[in-house]
C-alpha cells in the first residue's frame, strides 16, 4: 500500500489536516438527515400543541444534541489519535488510515494530475482530491467541510511544487 517513499524523505511538515473516507461521508449524510427529521418533528410538535408532545419533543431534542455531541467527540478524538489525517510536507503528502497507520506516501514529483471536485449541498458537503500518480494507483482524499483549511494549504503546497490543479 505504501508506494512512493517514506515520510522522512518528504522534508519538513507544513501542516496536518483531518480527512475522511466513504464511511465518514455516509455518516455525515445520515447525521444530517436525522437532524433534519428531528427538527421537522420538533416543528410539528410546536405547531400541533402540548397534547403529550413534550416527551416527543424532548426525545427529538436529545437526539439532535446527541448527534452534535458525537460529531464533536469524534472530531476531538480523531485529532488526538492522528486518525485519518493528511500531512502536507515540503516534498509531498502522507495519508494515514483509520487506526493512524501510514496508508500512502506521495511525493510531489510522482503526481501526474491533481483533480478537485466539490459538493456543497446541505445534506452532503465535501471536497474530493484525486492524486493521479505516475507509478501507482490514484489516491483519493476526502474532506468533509464547506471551507476546510486543507484546501488552501494543498493549493499553496502544489503551487510551490510547480503543479497545477485540474477541476
Amino acid at each position: 500500500m505504501r508506494r512512493g517513499g517514506n515520510e522522512a524523505e518528504l522534508g519538513a511538515r507544513r501542516g496536518s489536516y483531518p480527512i475522511a473516507g466513504v464511511t465518514g461521508t455516509l455518516l455525515q449524510m445520515f447525521r444530517r438527515f436525522a437532524v433534519l427529521f428531528c427538527l421537522i418533528l420538533l416543528g410539528f410538535n410546536i405547531y400541533k400543541g402540548p397534547d403529550g408532545e413534550l416527551s416527543k419533543g424532548l426525545i427529538a431534542a436529545a437526539v439532535i444534541l446527541g448527534l452534535v455531541g458525537l460529531r464533536a467527540a469524534w472530531g476531538w478524538t480523531s485529532v488526538r489519535l492522528g486518525v485519518r489525517v493528511c500531512h502536507i510536507h515540503t516534498g509531498g503528502l502522507v495519508v494515514t488510515g483509520l487506526f493512524g497507520q501510514v496508508k500512502h506516501v506521495v511525493p510531489w514529483d510522482r503526481i501526474a494530475v491533481l483533480k478537485h471536485m466539490s459538493n456543497l449541498t446541505p445534506l452532503l458537503t465535501f471536497h474530493r482530491f484525486d492524486l493521479v500518480r505516475t507509478d501507482a494507483k490514484p489516491v483519493a482524499i476526502l474532506v468533509l467541510k464547506a471551507k476546510p483549511e486543507f484546501v488552501p494549504a494543498l493549493k499553496r503546497a502544489t503551487e510551490l511544487a510547480g503543479m497545477r490543479e485540474e477541476g
